[in-house]
């Protein structure tokens, strides 16, 4: 008498699971911008303490394994956001197969559809976490960087989060002031180490007894020295 109900609720629990997941996975689509196709990747998965997680490639870009933020998952409905550096949002259904999912990705600039399609097991990347942030790197910084012929002014913002840890952004002082989020703010010591998924640039550096941080950015293949002075 208990064993076929036994059977049955084992089941309806797997059903029930395999519900609750539906939507991890990863998945490969594209953003339907006007007059081009913009290729992207996303993962989507639950951490081990059943919370979602998620990063999210642009292809063919410098936005590579860039975390995904404010994931809501509310039945077929999946909602997310990332900075690719702007940021933007990401509101989407998933189909009744559960092997695709599109919707709208909105930036400043307005709104398009996406679409992405079931490919797999997730693979989400996240960044490390940051340190605990020293007083005596908490501020903004500016140092040039010199290209092909061109002076570029880069900022580097550096303030505690509401947790103590480090959090920060990236200022592109000749291009309106325009922020870019770093990703993971790492110090060891006198060593600062700064990492903006949303461009794959990072930077290294050690602050010297003169108050100066003196280091090296790097994006893609190019290296260029960097010195940071408080603003």
């Amino acid at each position: 008498m208990h064993a076929p109900l036994k059977s049955v609720t084992l089941v309806l629990s797997f059903a029930i699971a395999n519900r609750l997941v539906a939507q991890s996975g990863h998945w490969e689509g594209k953003i339907l911008a006007p007059n081009r196709e913009i290729p992207i990747t996303v993962e989507l998965a639950k951490n081990a303490s059943g919370a979602w997680i998620g990063s999210m490639s642009v292809l063919q870009s410098t936005s590579i394994d860039v975390p995904l933020g404010a994931i809501a998952v509310d039945g077929k409905a999946v909602h997310f956001t990332a900075n690719l550096p702007g940021l933007a949002t990401f509101d989407g259904t998933l189909s009744p197969k559960a092997d695709s999912l599109s919707g709208t990705a909105t930036n400043a600039r307005g709104g398009v559809p996406f679409t992405l399609a079931r490919g797999g097991d997730a693979a989400v990347k996240l960044p490390p976490p940051s340190s605990v942030l020293p007083k005596e790197f908490e501020g903004t910084w500016e140092g040039v960087l010199e290209t092909g012929g061109r002076t570029l002014r880069l900022g580097v913002r550096l303030t505690p989060g509401a947790n103590g840890l480090a959090t920060g952004a990236f200022i592109l002082v000749d291009e309106a002031n325009q922020e870019i989020p770093i990703t993971t703010v790492t110090v060891q010591g006198k060593e600062l180490a700064l990492e903006s998924r949303p461009i794959s640039g990072t930077y290294r550096g050690t602050l010297g007894a003169g108050g100066e941080i003196t280091g090296e950015w790097s994006q893609g293949p190019g290296r260029l020295p960097l010195t940071l002075k408080r603003r």
